[in-house]
Protein backbone atom coordinates (compact mmCIF):
# COMPACT_ATOMS: atom_id res chain seq x y z
CA UNK A 1 0.00 0.00 0.00
CA UNK A 2 0.98 3.54 -0.22
CA UNK A 3 0.16 6.12 2.39
CA UNK A 4 -0.37 9.64 1.56
CA UNK A 5 1.97 12.03 4.04
CA UNK A 6 -0.68 11.79 6.38
CA UNK A 7 -0.22 10.36 9.97
CA UNK A 8 -4.24 8.90 10.33
CA UNK A 9 -3.05 6.13 7.08
CA UNK A 10 -1.23 4.20 9.93
CA UNK A 11 -3.35 2.56 10.96
CA UNK A 12 -4.13 0.54 7.40
CA UNK A 13 -0.82 -0.87 7.78
CA UNK A 14 -1.47 -1.04 11.74
CA UNK A 15 -4.54 -3.22 11.06
CA UNK A 16 -2.94 -5.15 7.81
CA UNK A 17 0.08 -6.37 10.61
CA UNK A 18 -2.89 -7.12 12.89
CA UNK A 19 -4.85 -9.37 10.88
CA UNK A 20 -1.62 -11.16 9.47
CA UNK A 21 -0.32 -11.99 13.23
CA UNK A 22 -4.15 -12.75 13.82
CA UNK A 23 -4.41 -15.13 11.45
CA UNK A 24 -0.40 -16.94 12.43
CA UNK A 25 -1.86 -17.73 15.55
CA UNK A 26 -0.08 -15.22 17.76
CA UNK A 27 -1.23 -14.32 21.09
CA UNK A 28 -3.71 -11.32 21.32
CA UNK A 29 -1.21 -9.38 23.39
CA UNK A 30 1.46 -10.09 20.68
CA UNK A 31 -0.97 -8.95 18.03
CA UNK A 32 -1.69 -5.74 19.63
CA UNK A 33 2.28 -5.11 20.16
CA UNK A 34 3.00 -5.70 16.54
CA UNK A 35 0.12 -3.57 15.47
CA UNK A 36 1.03 -0.74 18.25
CA UNK A 37 4.66 -1.00 16.71
CA UNK A 38 3.73 -0.33 13.07
CA UNK A 39 1.85 2.20 13.73
CA UNK A 40 4.45 3.94 15.47
CA UNK A 41 6.94 2.86 12.91
CA UNK A 42 5.01 4.26 9.90
CA UNK A 43 3.88 7.71 12.24
CA UNK A 44 7.65 8.39 12.27
CA UNK A 45 8.35 7.75 8.56
CA UNK A 46 5.13 9.85 7.47
CA UNK A 47 6.60 12.67 9.92
CA UNK A 48 9.95 12.38 7.96
CA UNK A 49 8.69 12.85 4.45
CA UNK A 50 7.05 15.99 6.17
CA UNK A 51 4.23 17.63 3.88
CA UNK A 52 5.52 16.34 0.77
CA UNK A 53 3.40 14.69 -2.50
CA UNK A 54 5.93 12.03 -1.61
CA UNK A 55 4.24 8.79 -0.30
CA UNK A 56 5.40 5.91 2.49
CA UNK A 57 5.51 2.63 0.22
CA UNK A 58 4.41 -0.57 3.07
CA UNK A 59 4.33 -3.54 1.59
CA UNK A 60 3.23 -6.67 5.16
CA UNK A 61 4.34 -10.02 3.98
CA UNK A 62 3.48 -13.14 6.02
CA UNK A 63 5.56 -16.08 5.00
CA UNK A 64 5.55 -19.69 7.30
CA UNK A 65 7.86 -18.66 10.01
CA UNK A 66 7.50 -14.65 10.03
CA UNK A 67 5.21 -11.82 9.05
CA UNK A 68 7.70 -8.94 7.83
CA UNK A 69 6.63 -4.98 7.47
CA UNK A 70 9.09 -3.14 5.10
CA UNK A 71 8.28 0.31 4.97
CA UNK A 72 10.13 2.20 1.79
CA UNK A 73 10.36 6.43 1.55
CA UNK A 74 12.68 8.64 -0.28
CA UNK A 75 15.96 10.16 1.94
CA UNK A 76 15.09 13.54 3.01
CA UNK A 77 17.32 16.33 2.00
CA UNK A 78 19.50 13.12 0.45
CA UNK A 79 21.36 12.23 4.12
CA UNK A 80 20.95 9.56 5.97
CA UNK A 81 21.01 11.92 9.77
CA UNK A 82 18.07 11.21 11.43
CA UNK A 83 17.05 8.42 8.92
CA UNK A 84 20.03 6.05 10.72
CA UNK A 85 19.58 6.67 14.18
CA UNK A 86 17.19 4.10 14.95
CA UNK A 87 18.90 0.91 14.74
CA UNK A 88 17.65 -1.28 17.79
CA UNK A 89 14.67 -2.92 18.94
CA UNK A 90 11.26 -1.94 18.64
CA UNK A 91 8.96 -3.69 20.94
CA UNK A 92 6.11 -6.07 19.27
CA UNK A 93 8.63 -7.09 16.93
CA UNK A 94 11.75 -9.48 16.89
CA UNK A 95 14.13 -7.89 14.44
CA UNK A 96 14.56 -4.27 13.20
CA UNK A 97 16.62 -3.56 9.86
CA UNK A 98 17.13 -0.15 8.64
CA UNK A 99 19.36 0.90 5.64
CA UNK A 100 20.21 3.38 2.74
CA UNK A 101 20.06 2.15 -0.58
CA UNK A 102 20.13 4.69 -3.79
CA UNK A 103 18.12 7.46 -2.26
CA UNK A 104 15.43 5.28 0.08
CA UNK A 105 15.26 4.83 2.80
CA UNK A 106 14.09 1.53 3.62
CA UNK A 107 12.85 0.03 7.44
CA UNK A 108 12.19 -3.45 7.81
CA UNK A 109 10.01 -5.10 11.28
CA UNK A 110 9.85 -8.84 11.27
CA UNK A 111 7.49 -10.96 13.69
CA UNK A 112 9.12 -14.15 13.90
CA UNK A 113 5.51 -16.61 14.37
CA UNK A 114 6.96 -20.73 14.51
CA UNK A 115 8.14 -20.46 18.31
CA UNK A 116 5.10 -18.53 19.60
CA UNK A 117 2.56 -20.57 17.77
CA UNK A 118 3.75 -23.93 18.15
CA UNK A 119 4.75 -23.51 22.34
CA UNK A 120 0.52 -21.40 22.51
Amino acid sequence: MQLDADTRFSAAAGGAGRYFADAAGLANSAVSDLQSAIVAVCNRELEQIGDSKQRLEVTVTKSPDRIEVVMKRRAANGGSGKDSAEQGMIAGVDRVQHETQAEMVITRLTKYVGEEVSAG
